[in-house]
């Protein structure tokens, strides 16, 4: 009994051990083939990200063309605006205003306004001819929506000091910039060109839509642009002072000639019958606060 217990161990050794085998082969070779499933994972997860970083790029310069591209169209827009601003209150100082080439030279000449394509061409002509300036005036209030009402001294009043509303003004300016011709499919001056026919950057070189800005404002409030263009207004007034000062002025030289007699024994001198001009310097103290 003894020798057949002793017998029995070898084969039970030879048995674990081969099992043990068994598991160290099978370790080995799961690990050998999760390093190449890894390694393939790894070469897949490689190009997958080369095309993500080539899509991002793409997009990154799309942006930074767009955004060029808009901030000209928008620089642009704004000196439109200032420009119809300017035009409308100039029609304030002088209702016969319509210079477009003062406009053209302050607001969309000079070196800050020197726009320019992606390709270096000037987006506008050298005589920016492309800046058109369009005044018009609406209808007048009716007379009882005046300053004064549809009384007749008011009327006559409002006619003399230019105080009656003679439709409000518009200036506006607008801007069709060149487009300039692109072959092939993208050429964005074919009517039903665009997106249709492929995203391309020669689309960034045209601007297809005109800049429109306009400025309205009520003209002929009583202002004047100067003090003597006031002295003028109020000494073309028959009914507020021409037809008194007349009056006053004919008994004033009547006056005048028979006390110059008089006055000459005395030194004093000549009564002065302009009563407007000398004071057309002289402003009131609280005006210049």
């Amino acid at each position: 009994m003894m020798n057949l217990k002793i017998q029995q161990y070898p084969s039970a050794f030879r048995s674990s051990c081969w099992v043990g085998a068994t598991v160290v082969e099978a370790l080995r070779l799961g690990c050998a083939s999760s390093r190449r499933a890894g390694m393939a994972a790894k070469r897949r997860q490689g190009g997958q990200a080369l095309l993500e970083g080539l899509v991002a790029m793409l997009i990154l310069l799309m942006l930074w063309v767009g955004i060029t591209w808009l901030a000209r169209f928008q620089d642009m827009a704004l000196q439109t605006s200032h420009a119809s601003r300017f035009a409308a209150f100039s029609l304030a100082r002088d209702p016969g205003y319509a210079s477009i080439g003062a406009i053209r030279q302050s607001y969309f000449s000079g070196p800050g306004h020197q726009w320019k394509d992606r390709r270096g061409r000037d987006i506008l002509a050298a005589e920016r001819n492309e800046v058109v300036l369009d005044i018009t005036r609406d209808a007048r209030l009716p007379s009882g929506a005046q300053p004064g009402g549809p009384h007749a001294a008011a009327t006559t009043l409002r006619q003399e000091w230019r105080l009656e509303d003679a439709g409000i003004a518009s200036a506006v300016v607008s801007v069709n910039a060149r487009r300039p011709a692109v072959s092939g499919h993208a050429a964005l001056n074919e009517p039903g060109a665009g997106l249709s026919g492929g995203l391309e950057l020669a689309q960034f070189d045209s601007y297809p839509l005109p800049l429109v800005r306009h400025t309205a404002i009520l003209l002929d409030a009583g202002h004047a642009s100067s003090d003597v263009g006031t002295q003028v207004r109020v000494a073309q007034s028959d009914l507020a002072w021409a037809a008194a000062a007349n009056v006053s002025y004919g008994l004033g030289a009547k006056i005048s000639s028979a006390m110059n007699t008089v006055d000459g024994a005395w030194r004093r001198p000549q009564p002065v019958f302009d009563w407007l001009g000398p004071w057309h310097e002289i402003i009131p103290e609280h005006h210049l606060r």
